[in-house]
């Protein structure tokens, strides 16, 4: 068991460095992508390629980390033979990057358009191998997850078949590896030597304008060094362009207490601004405490309102909090803990809670409920969870740069109602987004909607998604619905069936709670005009710290950055072949090039 947990702490290491070496020819190749396009997107679609076969090899490392107890020697063997085979990838793409690393100064010439022709038929060997490998590893990955043994074995077959066939390839990947370097070397060297002519030729021609040229005036001095800046800043915003093509935008929607505050406070925790100190924490006590006050007034709102008959114990319960609303006290008392404790436990009060759409309660009541204790402690510091839970929102767009592993994020969180005069001046900054995440919380299906009392609050959020998901500038976009209290909602349809509210719902006896969330996915694709791809997450937002979650997540932004990747290769092979088909012949503009000045200027006022 000791060597096989040795052999698993190697295969994570071996794998890590495999990732990182993967992650730095990516940038590499991206780098070369931008200095060379070529026609039929060799380089993004190895990207691509090599993108996926990272993400896959990340998903084996997280699962080797937590299954060190569930693993077959097979298994085993056949994750060291995968990774020998992806190191063998990686030195290949290591050694293209060397190979193309050297930048080409001023023209291209014909030497280094030789070069780039010759690393596109490597970039296509590598990109069979990669894909070969990527379909290895993700069988590999499906072995790992699955926990049948015939299943497992037939995986780990289907496995061993694609490694077996990519043998040959790796083989002669490796024979043409040589000699394509050699030959990209040696072109580089020869693209050098032309540059070093071009550039005495050039300086000779400057040394012979300078010796007969007088100084330039003060005009064309100011001329030049204008044309110079503008070129400086034409070159800067060509570089910004660059970088807000990789960037990953994400635009965050939906209503305030939908959750979507929660996401863009854990986002911003985790990869943004860390963890609060201890004094900025206690800043917080007092909103934490006014939290919990609220919580009270609704439990007793709602005691009150619907008139339910409770033991002595839990009536004695109620006057506690009575009393303890009416002190105003900064805090709260060891006695209005342990009432709120058994009160929100006991079945009466679940009952009600479950079915009330009357009362407001704070957006994450059961959390507070469950950590009154702690709160009510004298040396209470309020904690991270605590604090993210507050709702703190205010009207308006804020936003978040952070890097998500390989993802580049920008990350903007619209907060309520936003002007109209604002939305013409800034709404421009979220066209092709990524992705949009819509957020909402489904167990409010039984809430009538403020402005049509008759009609369930869900309603009022189809419109609402509607409007965000069909504007113009998200055409290209994707979206991601997080469908929130997914729990809460399930429980409530005992008590409120969902039929009753909208009447086109038919229940499924036989699972009411898939027929339930199939119709909402409905609902929502119906008006998702634009067609665009849908991910839908079903969660409980108040109930963790959502790694899962966002784990998930990323994996889905990263499958949607791949395939946009896929979407910009195409387009640009379908433009350049386009270009070509509609250049004009230039027959006769070869003629008359080959006459004499006076004879070509007399030939063009002919024409």
């Amino acid at each position: 068991m000791a060597d096989d947990e040795k052999r698993v702490f190697a295969l994570i290491s071996a794998i890590g460095t495999i990732r990182d070496r993967l992650r730095q020819d990516i940038d590499g190749l991206r780098q070369i992508h931008n200095r060379w396009r070529d026609g039929n997107g060799s380089s993004i679609n190895l990207i691509a390629q090599l993108t996926g076969l990272k993400s896959s090899l990340g998903n084996i490392q997280s699962w080797l980390n937590y299954a060190v107890n569930d693993l077959h020697p097979q298994l085993l063997s056949d994750l060291d033979v995968l990774t020998h085979s992806c190191g063998i990838l990686v030195r290949h793409a290591d050694a293209l990057n060397v190979c193309l690393g050297y930048r080409d100064h001023g023209p291209v010439d014909f030497a280094a358009k030789l070069k780039y022709r010759v690393a596109i038929r490597s970039m296509e060997r590598l990109q069979q191998v990669a894909r070969r490998q990527n379909d290895a590893v993700n069988l590999l990955l499906a072995a790992c997850h699955c926990t049948a043994q015939a299943q497992r074995k037939i995986l780990l077959h289907k496995s061993r078949q694609i490694r077996n066939e990519d043998a040959a390839n790796l083989r002669t990947l490796s024979q043409s590896s040589g000699m394509n370097g050699a030959c990209i070397t040696g072109l580089a060297q020869l693209s050098r030597f032309v540059q070093w002519l071009r550039l005495l030729f050039h300086m000779k021609i400057a040394r012979n304008a300078f010796d007969g040229a007088v100084s330039p005036t003060e005009e064309e001095s100011k001329q030049i060094t204008a044309a110079t800046r503008s070129e400086a800043i034409d070159r800067a915003l060509q570089r910004e362009a660059t970088n807000l093509r990789r960037e990953t935008k994400l635009v965050l929607v939906g209503s305030t207490q939908s959750g979507k505050e929660l996401i863009m406070h854990q986002l911003k925790v985790l990869f943004t601004e860390g963890y609060h100190t201890t004094e900025e924490r206690l800043k917080y006590r007092p909103a934490i405490y006014q939290v919990v006050q609220s919580l009270i007034s609704s439990i007793t709102n709602l005691l009150k309102d619907t008139g339910v008959k409770l033991s002595t114990e839990l009536s004695h319960d109620f006057a506690i909090l009575l009393h303890e609303l009416d002190a105003g006290k900064d805090g709260i008392t060891p006695d209005a803990v342990k009432a709120i404790t058994r009160i929100w436990s006991c079945s009466e009060f679940s009952k009600l809670y479950v079915r009330n759409f009357e009362i407001d309660f704070p957006q994450y009541a059961p959390y507070f409920a469950q950590e009154a204790a702690r709160i009510a402690d004298p040396d209470y510091v309020p904690s991270e969870a605590d604090i993210i839970r507050l709702n703190q929102s205010m009207r308006g767009i804020s936003e978040a740069r952070f890097n998500w592993d390989e993802l580049d994020v920008h990350l903007f969180n619209i907060r309520g109602y936003v002007p109209q005069p604002f939305r013409e001046r800034w709404y421009h900054q979220l066209d092709e987004a990524t992705s949009v995440i819509y957020t909402i919380d489904v167990s409010l299906y039984n809430k009538p909607s403020p402005q049509r009392p008759t009609e369930s609050i869900l309603v009022h959020e189809f419109e609402g998604f509607e409007s965000w998901v069909n504007q113009p500038g998200f055409a290209k976009s994707s979206i991601i619905l997080i469908l929130n209290n997914f729990t809460r909602f399930v429980s409530k349809m005992a008590y409120a069936p969902l039929e009753k509210l909208f009447p086109d719902y038919v229940r499924n006896e036989s699972d009411p709670e898939l027929s339930a969330r199939q119709y909402v996915l409905r609902r929502f694709k119906n008006m998702n005009h634009q067609g665009l791809p849908m991910y839908s997450f079903w969660v409980d937002l108040d109930s963790s710290d959502n790694q899962h979650l966002y784990t998930a997540l990323k994996k889905t932004l990263g499958q949607i950055q791949q395939r946009k990747a896929k979407e910009e290769a195409w387009d640009s092979s379908v433009g350049s072949a386009e270009a070509d088909s509609e250049r004009p012949s230039t027959n006769g503009l070869s003629k008359v090039n080959l006459l004499s000045p006076s004879r070509s200027r007399g030939a063009l006022r002919e024409k």
